[in-house]
């Protein structure tokens, strides 16, 4: 054979057999990604993300109560004050996860070590975003009075409230499935004394797996299809007396301390740290929350070609915050 021999030879990444030879490398990440997000995240979906643009706040403005009053005969009728009021979250955090990828060993593997990546990060994002909106929950039903409430303003605005709390008698409580199922009763009760209305605001309970498993195994859970407020049918479990759907996660942070959150800082006053290792199970509707996103969901792989080396990315930027927190309830252990 001579030397001079040449062949085509045929470049898989190149788009049409033209430029790059890794033109199609960024598709497969980014399904990757995603995907994996839906699959893990309990909340994907539940809870609205508002988009936050040109702006680094979110604003909710909030609107009291209209009050009664009867006419009396030869007297003028004045008008009824209104309270009005304003919450706002701030975004100003970008969260993401990079991988490294030497140029020889990324051709090496006899694995697809992108995929694999990109499976680690949809992962990492779901608990890290599931984890943020529980904790934004569990404070929404902390709160003693309205999120809306200002300095000094005890009771306003008018018609708005604070979160429920029902406390269990003993902390093994929370694995009796009676005594956890009466729990949960007893917190809606003091919900719908709020004007809450646990089925037709879609409500969802969330527990960790030991709770969870301990309701279904003595039958206080059952299969079912839940119909959102906005028309959404899901499959679920449901509380077996109520039509609740119940979530169990490990990303539910009950009986953890978190500290060190990556979105908390000195501006949002740490907000995403807290103690919570009383905490049982929580039950709260989309109500409750206010989330915002600058920047949804990015995938990206590139080449750096100082380093010879792969970049494998994932970021966002969003925040969360208590919002109606009488749309939020806790039940704690003693």
């Amino acid at each position: 054979m001579s030397l001079n021999d040449s062949y085509n030879i045929v470049r898989p990444g190149q788009n049409n057999q033209a430029g790059s030879v890794s033109a199609h490398h960024l598709e497969e990440f980014t399904g990757i990604v995603e995907s994996t997000i839906t699959r893990k995240s309990a909340l994907q979906g539940w809870i609205p993300m508002r988009p936050v643009r040109g702006t680094s706040v979110l604003t909710n403005f909030a609107v009291g109560e209209s009050t009664l009053q009867k006419a009396t005969p030869g007297m003028p009728i004045d008008g009824t004050g209104t309270d009005f009021a304003k919450r706002t979250l701030t975004v100003d955090t970008v969260v993401l996860a990079r991988a490294v990828l030497p140029l020889l060993e990324t051709f090496q593997t006899s694995y697809d070590s992108r995929k694999e990546i990109g499976m680690e990060h949809g992962k990492k994002i779901a608990k890290f975003t599931d984890q943020s909106f529980f904790i934004q929950a569990i404070k929404a039903a902390l709160f003693a009075e309205s999120t809306y409430r200002g300095a000094g303003a005890s009771g306003k605005p008018a018609g708005h409230f604070g979160g429920s709390q029902q406390t269990l008698a003993a902390a093994g409580d929370s694995l009796d499935p009676a005594k956890l199922y009466a729990a949960i009763a007893d917190l809606f009760v003091k919900m719908e004394e709020k004007d809450v209305d646990p089925r037709n605001d879609d409500v969802m309970i969330a527990v960790r797996p030991a709770e969870f498993y301990a309701l279904l195994q003595n039958e206080q859970l059952i299969d079912g299809s839940y119909k959102t407020s906005e028309g959404t049918s899901i499959q679920a479990h449901l509380l077996k007396a109520y039509g609740v759907p119940v979530v169990s996660s490990t990303n539910f942070p009950a009986g953890q301390t978190i500290t060190g959150h990556l979105l908390s800082n000195a501006n949002n006053s740490n907000a995403y740290d807290g103690d919570f290792s009383k905490v049982a199970a929580a039950a709260f509707s989309p109500r409750a929350l206010m989330a915002g996103e600058t920047i949804p969901l990015v995938t990206d792989v590139f080449w750096d070609k100082l380093t010879k080396q792969w970049f494998v990315d994932a970021h966002l930027s969003y925040g969360v915050t208590p919002n109606r927190a009488e749309f939020a309830g806790v039940i704690l252990k003693p």
